[in-house]
């Protein structure tokens, strides 16, 4: 039987950290919110909002007062790179590229965060990433690199993709496909970290045919509620890191959390 990979355990042990962090603050971090108005972002920013109430961080109307700010669906001006606390400029990524994030993008970091609660290893392990989007699959790669993983990176050019998700420990799915990537796609060995979301249906699902793959690979990420429901937290870690410098340097010791 497949180990299941929830987010939920991950979240409530991280959001423990999140507020651990936020007392050694000295005062109220100012979050603004650019929404370009479609549904999935009111969505998404209603959990923001919910997410700040608990962690007594205002909510904003003015970039210039704000420590960090982020834009829902399309992105709509460029933000200052030290309140892009979404890391997805070419400053943010060109630090990580050097091995010296500011901010890191939050789905990929929530999927690391994800295998480092549940104790899986990284180093010297072979790792595939299919996706090269901005938001995920390129700095995703990095964080993988930084990490000492072994990685390859596919795309929609890219050949031959069964052979390269079969030979690898770790597979993260990020091409936004819907249920395309089944058991041919993988070995009883593989551990499969689904990042996409994609309607279908009437439901949002993931790149993986998860109930196919259940049974046959050592782990998966179910969608949603695995890397997606992790993602937010992130966010605010990133926050709390722009009002207090000092949290930079610490913060990937404290949150590295391990779970059963």
């Amino acid at each position: 039987m497949s180990r299941i990979l929830e987010g939920k355990p991950v979240r409530r042990s991280y959001l423990k950290v999140l507020k651990t962090l936020r007392k050694r603050l000295n005062r109220t971090p100012k979050l603004f919110i650019l929404s370009d108005g479609s549904e999935d972002s009111r969505i998404y920013e209603r959990s923001i909002r919910r997410l700040a109430r608990e962690l007594d961080v205002e909510i904003v109307g003015d970039l210039n007062d704000c420590d960090g700010a982020i834009q829902l669906g399309r992105p709509q001006i460029e933000l200052p790179p030290e309140k892009d606390i979404e890391g997805i400029s070419e400053y943010h990524l060109g630090r990580i590229a050097y091995g010296k994030p500011l901010f890191v993008p939050p789905t990929p970091m929530a999927a690391i965060r994800l295998l480092e609660f549940y104790g899986y290893p990284l180093v010297g392990e072979e790792a595939v990433v299919v996706g090269r989007s901005v938001r995920v699959g390129k700095p995703l790669g990095l964080l993988l690199l930084n990490r000492d993983a072994t990685l390859t990176l596919l795309h929609s050019k890219s050949r031959n993709i069964k052979n390269h998700t079969r030979q690898v420990r770790f597979a993260f799915l990020a091409a936004g496909v819907g249920e395309y990537f089944g058991r041919d796609y993988f070995s009883p060995h593989s551990v499969v970290i689904d990042i996409a979301t994609v309607p279908k249906d009437g439901r949002v699902v993931g790149d993986a045919r998860y109930e196919e793959l259940l049974n046959w690979v050592e782990a998966i990420t179910p969608v949603p509620g695995g890397v997606g429901s992790v993602t937010p937290l992130v966010l605010f870690e990133n926050l709390f890191k722009a009002v207090s410098p000092s949290l930079r340097t610490i913060g990937s010791r404290i949150l590295d959390v391990k779970g059963p």
